[in-house]
């Protein structure tokens, strides 16, 4: 309980630090690049207090600060970080609304340039993605879909929403599958007690998206669904042969 005392004390000095460090750039108009050393040092920071070591796989797929789509699985809250830490690119996220009305965290979330969806109104959140795609393309910023929709309770692969595919395709940007494997353990969704531990990620090939149509939707959830699916075995395989014998 130590571990997850300390995790939660730092994390919270961690994130009104960062947050405020954003919010400040959005009142000087800071570039893309003061967002993005807020988003890895603000994540390498929690990472250290809950002891998680992280490796990666597969980014010689990713294009430096070029505007991209990452799609991933998603097990924990710990994902989040595990990309803003390790990824070469100038990520955002699409998140939920809720989270745009958490003081101090909302405005730097605006400031820094995530999305906001309300999944209740689907045509503001095509025009959201729209305008997000433009700015990919101007600026070099790269999204971040969890296709799954929320959190896995037990670390497996869940169904791919359409929606999430609707939205990719709106980018006209290439997308990148991503597994990430480890976080389950770390956090599990409803969980408090956080376990120190390893996270692995892997990138795989990039599918383009320029020219695809709303006719293409299902095929690229397809398509994208098996890259993942397909990583996250390796990774969970890595994972259970370097566990001692009796804890796999």
């Amino acid at each position: 309980m130590i571990r997850t005392g300390f995790f939660y004390v730092a994390t919270s000095v961690s994130t009104l630090f960062f947050s405020v460090t954003a919010v400040v750039g959005g009142l000087t108009r800071a570039g893309r690049g003061w967002y993005d050393w807020v988003h890895r040092n603000w994540a390498r920071s929690v990472l250290w207090a809950a002891g998680v070591e992280v490796r990666v796989e597969g980014l010689q797929h990713v294009r430096p600060y070029e505007g991209q789509l990452f799609m991933s699985n998603h097990q924990s809250m710990f994902d989040i970080w595990t990309m803003m830490a390790t990824l070469p690119a100038s990520l955002r996220f699409v998140t939920k609304a809720e989270l745009g009305r958490v003081p101090i965290f909302g405005a730097a979330c605006r400031s820094a340039g995530h999305v906001f969806i309300d999944r209740r109104d689907p045509v503001g959140a095509s025009q959201a993605i729209r305008a997000a795609g433009e700015r990919m393309t101007e600026e070099g910023l790269s999204l971040v879909l969890f296709p799954e929709g929320t959190r896995s309770p037990d670390g497996g692969l869940r169904r791919f929403k359409r929606g999430s595919f609707s939205l990719a395709i709106e980018t006209q940007e290439d997308l990148i599958p991503v597994a990430i494997d480890g976080g389950a353990r770390v956090l599990p969704k409803g969980a408090r007690k956080v376990r120190p531990g390893v996270i692995r990620l892997e990138c795989g090939p990039s599918i383009r998206l320029r020219g695809l149509t709303i006719a293409d939707r299902d095929d690229l959830t397809r398509r994208t669904r098996q890259a993942v699916e397909s990583m996250l075995e390796g990774l969970q395989g890595e994972g259970e042969a370097a566990l001692p014998p009796g804890d796999a």
